[in-house]
C-alpha cells in the first residue's frame, strides 16, 4: 500500500534521540484523514474550517490533505 511505504520512508529519514515509535500519537485514524481529503476536494473550504471541523489545526489540515492527495 503506497501509505506504509511512505510512512516507512518518513520514519527511515527521521533523524533523533528518541525511541522509534515516540513522539505525538496522531489526532485522526487513517479513515478520518482521507475523508478530510475528500471533503476539502468536494468542498473547497479554507483549511481553518477543514480544521475546525476535524477537529484540528488549520496546519495539520493542510499538511493532511497535501499527504493524503499525493497518495490519491
Amino acid at each position: 500500500m503506497q501509505h506504509e511505504k511512505l510512512q516507512g520512508d518518513i520514519e527511515s529519514k527521521k533523524i533523533g534521540i528518541h525511541q522509534q515509535g515516540g513522539g505525538q500519537k496522531p489526532k485522526l485514524v487513517i479513515e478520518e484523514e482521507v475523508c478530510l481529503c475528500l471533503f476539502y476536494l468536494r468542498k473547497m473550504p479554507t483549511f481553518e474550517v477543514l480544521g475546525l471541523h476535524f477537529s484540528i489545526s488549520k496546519t495539520e489540515a493542510k499538511d493532511t490533505f497535501d499527504y493524503w492527495l499525493e497518495i490519491l
